[in-house]
């Protein structure tokens, strides 16, 4: 009898043992949902401004006006700009390196 008390001790110890060492398995989380990436800050600024410099620089060749982009008020003012979209500084050297490219191209053109 003690034996079987003993042995029942035994047992049941390490089956108490063995489930409390036991990890459930939990699987990993689902990816987060894939957003279509729309253009970056630069992206925008180089294709806003290419274009109104084209627009500008059309203009003012068609007026019979001097070569001067960076004196055009666009230049200066840098439109399209949205706090959302990123830094300002980022958007406004883009946006005037682009609007130099539209403004020569519609001017000479």
């Amino acid at each position: 009898m003690k034996r079987l008390i003993g042995k029942l001790a035994l047992c049941s110890t390490l089956a108490i043992a063995a489930l409390g060492c036991a990890h459930p398995y939990y699987p990993p989380p689902p990816p987060p949902p894939q957003v279509p990436a729309g253009p970056t800050i630069i992206q925008m600024a180089e294709r806003y401004g290419f274009s109104i410099g084209r627009h500008d620089g059309a203009r003012a060749a068609r007026l019979g006006e001097v070569f001067h982009p960076r004196r055009t008020r666009d230049f200066r003012v840098t439109p399209g700009y949205d706090p959302q979209m990123g830094p300002y500084r980022v958007y406004r050297s883009a946006f005037r390196r682009a609007f130099l490219n539209g403004y020569r191209r519609g001017y000479y053109q």
